[in-house]
């Protein structure tokens, strides 16, 4: 079955780094990239049909442009499994995404992150955790702007879990998927701030978990005194890991891990991709 990819792109260098990136991840896999660019008038004060010709201007470039990846894309002669297709919107970000995830039933949206860290604190303002956070029903794969080339072996992704609360299969798609299109073991990370044993709901949860990873290489993993941020941290850092999955809860653990006043944690912004995955109706 197709695999379906929404990539927003404002026409710069990084945007198409990302867009080469997906191609690459998905290379051996069949694929329609949807790649969606939004535009708007240079101003909101001009009136009339100032504002209708500002529109029109906006909307011929931001068309232009995606003619001009078609071309790039058709230069590059990419893999006969990929489709493209190209869509323009004047509508907010958010709104527009949300638009062809529920049109085009979109199984993965693929972002970039200005920097070298990912910046999708929910307690900052910035358009990455702006549109996480609003576009619902699909997940997310963010990459920092300079991309780092993966190790050829070891792997791996770091997804950590309260086991708090029960997970439905379909939003474990995506990250069954990464770790299949890697080659990728799944750490599943516990952390055990309050120092207490696993109720018999959170038992059955990680078992549950066990069912769903059971095609792919997982393994479970507990740390002690420490807090979420801090301990999602020095994972990644101590074992040099390749990927983080965040499960979004609209209440729960991915709004407490980013939650925290910086007094009390470090700032957490990672260096390595991050996929978000999104609590599904």
């Amino acid at each position: 079955m197709e695999k379906k990819i929404l990539i927003p792109t404002n026409f710069t260098k990084h945007a198409w780094n990302n867009l080469v990136y997906a191609l690459n991840l998905y290379k051996d896999i069949p694929c329609i990239f949807y790649i969606l660019n939004v535009y708007d008038a240079p101003t909101r004060i001009s009136l009339g049909k100032n504002n209708n010709s500002e529109l029109e201007t906006a909307k011929t470039e931001s068309e232009e442009g995606l003619h001009k990846i078609r071309q790039g894309l058709n230069f590059r002669q990419e893999n006969k499994k990929h489709q493209f297709e190209t869509i323009s919107s004047n509508k907010d970000l958010a709104v527009a995404m949300q638009e062809c995830v529920d049109t085009y039933k979109i199984d993965l949206i693929l972002m970039v992150s200005r920097g070298d860290n990912i910046s999708i604190n929910t307690a900052v303002n910035n358009e990455i955790s702006e549109v996480t956070e609003k576009v619902e029903n699909c997940p997310f794969l963010v990459l920092p702007e300079l991309m780092k080339e993966l190790p050829k072996s070891n792997r791996e992704i770091v997804f950590p879990t309260t086991f708090k609360f029960p997970f439905k299969d379909k939003e474990m798609v995506a990250l069954i998927d990464m770790s299949n299109f890697l080659n990728a073991s799944i750490r599943i990370l516990y952390i055990d701030s309050d120092n207490r044993p696993l109720t018999k709901a959170q038992e059955q949860n990680r078992e549950t978990l066990k069912t769903y990873f059971a095609k792919v290489k997982f393994s479970f993993h507990k740390l002690t005194q420490t807090t979420l941020t801090m301990g999602v941290h020095l994972f990644i850092e101590s074992r040099d890991s390749n990927f983080l999955a965040l499960y979004k809860r609209k209440q729960g653990f991915f709004r407490k891990l980013f939650s925290q006043r910086i007094k009390e944690d470090i700032d957490f912004n990672p260096k390595v991709p991050v996929l978000i995955l999104k609590e599904m109706e």
